[in-house]
């Protein structure tokens, strides 16, 4: 029986059962005059939802598979039209209930009637569809659910190792390819490659690796010697620009081996700068290509890409690239003059395409730079499924399991995704022999001996997944290839959709991040980023993955893409529509019906008058990064009364409508990045609003944001007087936070306020009064605010007191000298992440006592090395973020035996700081130090000393901190020491696997 259809149906019921329930439902349904039938309903449906958990749990005993699943959406349509006449219930309630004699007004009794039909209408459904089961003998005499089923235990997975363990698969049994294509991207002869394989006779592998080694030599004392652009390019290439191709079916693990070599210590400094392009599909023209590498690169806006990269030796991956069409539109792009020793690589899925690309530039036939990447061999493929089953690769199977294992890694055929994706399967299961073989046994009935049938082991995963988790696994579909996920925008949307609830005493959030964690755990999901102590923020889906879930959605009518090769739009009830790649001249949208749809979410261009007031059952509204998106596009906004998740982050929108206090249903209203400085004024009336995301985000883009409005400070300061400063004072945090959003009226009456960030109460933006009415908000969890002078800071203080659920606090200001002052009981004891920007005299002894304090980023703080001393006792602390002048001390000094939980410590932008000294025993957990933009650092073995000391080093990063050739030396010969041999990324360059956004920012 299909798992899908049966897995929707099930989430749907739930959602309708809970509002069915409601007191609203039965009030509503007194009034009406159809409690009874509402009952009967409620009661139909009960019956319906059991029978399809037994169903689920007992698919074999569940009868005929098509009558079975006709039935089994009939019964989720079905559930879909009660839910929307349950919506109909709680609009009316609201109207009738803002007024005594509201309901009794001629259109209101017209509605009533309407209402009371309708519930008639579907009791009516509810009886036939019922009969239709038992004329049909759909689903008869099933054995008792299992207990997994019933208990509906939520798990208690390990975020960070679950990430960790993923990340580990990435490399295991790939160590060996990826010496020999970091040798390949170097400038070794010109070779067909493949894995496990001899060299071609071109080159011996002996001598294959008595060149790696001598180059290497070589290599480490050029280094310190030259800047890479000065160094001579490859013999063999003359400087001409290489095209380096990666190939191998979907799966195995292409974008994985060449992230791996990307970001190789080695390869880095032979380059002057290199980025990351994924190639997004369909590609029909160079310009979306330019776009996306030029921002990788940072290219100045106005600048042309070729001269900002003729001077320089650059590296590209050209990630997932489809076809020859697609090639030749980013070749263009790199038709310019460069005779640096540039490289492209390139990976794909097709033999064809890698040999296209790999002769771009009349290379001779015989030259092609070409990687065919194979399958994992036998023991590398066991080290993949116990490192995903067990989390280490040390692990001994006994006999029989291992007997067991080996048949199933026989069905896998080396492919690293659907060893991982099994194993993530098996991870959630019984570890017994029979548990296996139940597994191989069902493999083998669906597995023929080829790899093409390798997503029906994709597929087995799928259904083995809990019912709660395919349905929010399926609504990743939503999502375009490649296209990287941010956790919290998936999160809030589920809770939208109603697709996660609050477990017991477990509140929605909670629920939302471990089934999010589940999904990376069973490898359904990939981390896109992940640094030590900091979680994934951002995942992905799977190419291959992502097709089989794409399908399905489309299959069961939940989903309807409008892209450039869409199909006609479809005659059933759509419920998520999506359109990316959009066509003006495209009449698609006006065939459909969108009256059903939940939601709509836009990728790219904004097609124009798209939102309509048909959108009637619309919850989720997501525009973000929308392009060409006007104000005048959301003039319907307030019509859609049933919208739950508005994002409108990163488009150009610069101000809300009025009618948004209309959406007495709104949870997240999310605008950061945009233009929106002023909030409307009834949004107050949001009562069930929870995440108001706001401002310009906290990272390391803020610190360039500041740097840009400072160079155009004399042209926008009357604009941003205008804003906030009121006569004389202006906040000087505005070089900054340019576009903060002015706390509204009445602000304080938001009380499920979650998340609220970042609001301006500077002078002029809000009262003292204001600031201490803020105790209102006994939900809130995250707090963001600028703009405040030192009284308001002060009556600020008062207010942090009283938020007993507080865990992130943000505060920008010119001067924070008001914490110093905080009293004792208004102390925020749970804080888990501090941001300041803002100069403070010295940090507050009460920081010493944030227990739970995790991660703390300062900018501006102008701290010296006594306040270092207030943080190193924090006994859970991990992150360290000393970002621009938020130190002025000459030296920095770590003692022994302090920050005993730090993993990853920032020191950026730093110009004063002269030495770095970590004692022996100092910071015994470090994993990644990172040194940048620090060019006062002594040349010597004082500039940076004891890194050897940091036993658990992972990555050593000395960037742009000027020359700085015997600290260079000094540092390699530790790193060459070292018991881990930790990645050492140095020179002018700064690019690496963490980018900003992962490690530097967290999303909201």
């Amino acid at each position: 029986m299909e798992a899908t259809a049966l897995s929707l149906a099930r989430s749907v019921l739930d959602g309708v059962l809970r509002r069915a329930g409601s007191t609203v439902a039965d009030e509503v349904a007194r009034l009406i005059g159809v409690p009874k039938e509402v009952e009967f309903i409620r009661n139909e449906l009960e019956m319906m939802q059991s029978l399809l958990k037994v169903a689920s749990a007992h698919p074999e005993a569940a009868g005929r598979t098509d009558t079975v699943r006709t039935w089994v959406k009939q019964v989720r349509d079905l559930a879909y039209d009660v839910e929307d006449c349950l919506l109909d219930f709680a609009l009316y309630a609201a109207r009738t209930s803002s007024s005594r004699t509201g309901s009794w007004r001629p259109g209101a009794l017209a509605e009533r009637h309407r209402i009371a039909d309708r519930i008639r209408d579907l009791k009516a459904s509810v009886e036939e569809l019922n009969q239709r089961n038992l004329r049909y003998h759909i689903i008869v005499d099933l054995p008792a659910a299992r207990a997994e089923e019933q208990a509906a235990v939520l798990p208690d997975h390990d975020v960070h190792s679950a990430e960790l363990a993923f990340q580990e698969s990435d490399i295991i049994g790939r160590r060996n390819e990826k010496a020999k294509l970091t040798k390949l991207i170097s400038g070794a002869e010109p070779e067909i490659i493949h894995e496990r394989d001899q060299v071609a006779t071109r080159s011996s592998l002996g001598g294959l690796i008595s060149i790696f080694l001598s180059n290497f030599m070589e290599s480490f004392f050029v280094l310190a010697r030259s800047p890479p652009s000065a160094r001579p390019p490859s013999p063999r290439s003359n400087g001409a620009l290489r095209v380096v191709s990666v190939w191998g079916m979907g799966g195995m693990g292409k974008s994985s081996l060449v992230r791996m070599v990307h970001n190789d210590p080695e390869l880095l400094d032979e380059f002057d700068c290199g980025a990351w392009v994924t190639v997004p599909h369909p590609l029909d023209n160079p310009d979306v290509f330019r776009r996306r590498l030029s921002k990788e690169l940072g290219v100045a806006n106005g600048q042309h890409l070729g001269v900002h990269l003729r001077e320089k030796r650059y590296r590209v991956i050209v990630d997932d690239l489809l076809n020859r069409e697609e090639w030749e539109h980013i070749w263009r792009v790199f038709q310019f003059e460069n005779n640096k020793g540039s490289c492209i690589i390139v990976t794909t899925r097709r033999e064809d395409v890698a040999l296209h690309c790999a002769r771009a530039g009349h290379v001779p036939e015989g030259h092609e730079l070409i990687y065919e990447l194979k399958p994992l061999g036998d023991a590398e493929s066991m080290d993949l499924l116990c490192s995903k089953v067990y989390k280490t690769t040390k692990y001994t199977l006994p006999a029989d399991m291992a007997e067991q294992a080996s048949h199933i890694l026989r069905r896998c055929h080396g492919l690293p995704l659907a060893i991982s994706t099994i194993g993530g399967l098996l991870a959630n299961r019984p570890k017994t022999g029979t548990e296996w073989r139940n597994l191989h046994e069902h493999l083998r009935a669906e597995l023929e001996s080829d790899l093409n049938n390798i997503p029906k082991v994709i597929v087995s995963s799928y259904d083995g997944l809990p019912y709660h988790l395919k349905s929010i696994f399926l609504y990743l579909s939503i999502f375009p290839e490649n296209h990287e996920i941010r956790r919290t925008r998936l999160l809030r949307r589920w809770m939208a959709e109603g697709y996660i609830t609050r477990k017991r005493d477990m509140p929605v959030e909670d629920v939302g991040e471990r089934f999010y964690s589940e999904l990376i755990n069973r490898s359904m999901i990939q981390p896109a980023k992940v640094s030590p102590g900091v979680r994934a923020d951002r995942c992905r889906v799977h190419s291959m993955v992502l097709q089989i879930i794409l399908s399905k959605s489309i299959e069961e009518n939940q989903l309807f893409l409008i892209e450039k090769q869409s199909n006609e739009a479809p005659q059933s009830k759509i419920r998520h529509l999506v359109v990316s790649r959009w066509k003006r001249r495209d009449e698609k949208l006006q065939n459909i019906n969108l009256s059903y749809i939940r939601s709509l979410t836009i990728f790219g261009e904004y097609p124009s008058s798209l939102i309509s007031p048909e959108m009637q059952l619309l919850r989720v509204l997501d525009l973000e990064d929308t392009v060409n998106l006007k104000n005048d596009d959301l003039k319907h906004i307030g019509e859609l009364q049933h919208l739950r998740y508005l994002c409108l982050r990163g488009t150009d929108i610069s101000k809300l409508p009025s009618s948004l206090q209309n959406l007495r249903y709104l949870e997240t209203l999310d605008i950061q990045d945009t233009r929106v400085t002023q909030l409307p004024c009834g949004i107050a009336k949001l009562e069930k609003l929870c995440y108001l995301l706001a401002g310009v985000n906290f990272s390391k883009d803020f610190l360039k944001i500041g740097e840009s409005l400072k160079v155009n400070h004399k042209s926008s300061l009357s604009h941003i007087e205008a804003l906030w400063c009121n006569g004389s004072e202006c906040c000087k945090v505005f070089n900054v936070d340019q576009f903060s959003v002015r706390a509204p009226e009445g602000i304080e009456k938001l009380k499920n306020l979650h998340m609220l960030g970042v609001v301006n109460f500077g002078k002029g933006n809000g009262v003292v009064g204001r600031l201490k009415k803020l105790t209102n908000l006994t939900n809130l969890r995250r707090l963001g605010v600028t703009g405040l002078t030192n009284k308001e800071g002060h009556e600020l203080c008062k207010s942090i007191g009283e938020f007993s659920r507080l865990q992130r606090l943000e505060m920008r200001s010119d001067s924070l000298e008001f914490l110093i002052m905080m009293d004792e009981s208004a102390i925020p004891r749970h804080l888990v992440s501090l941001r300041l920007c803002g100069k403070v005299s010295r940090l507050p002894e009460w920081i010493s006592s944030l227990n739970d304090l995790a991660k703390v980023k300062l900018l501006g703080t102008e701290l010296k090395q006594e306040d270092i001393l207030r943080l190193q006792n924090l006994r859970n602390l991990t992150l360290l973020g000393l970002w621009e002048n938020s130190y002025i001390g000459n030296s920095l000094h770590f003692i022994a035996g302090k920050f005993l939980k730090l993993k990853f410590l920032d020191i950026d932008r730093q110009a004063r700081i002269e030495t770095i000294e970590i004692e022996e025993g100092a910071m015994p957990e470090l994993e990644q130090l990172w040194v940048n933009k620090c060019p006062s650092l002594q040349d010597n073995e004082n500039g940076l000393s004891g890194v050897q000391y940091l036993l658990n080093l992972n990555e050593l990063l000395l960037k742009n901190c000027g020359e700085k050739r015997n600290l260079i030396m000094i540092l390699q010969g530790q790193v060459n020491r070292h018991i881990r041999r930790p990645k050492f990324f140095i020179g002018s360059r700064f690019h690496s696997l963490l980018t900003s956004e992962g490690v530097h920012r967290h999303d909201n």
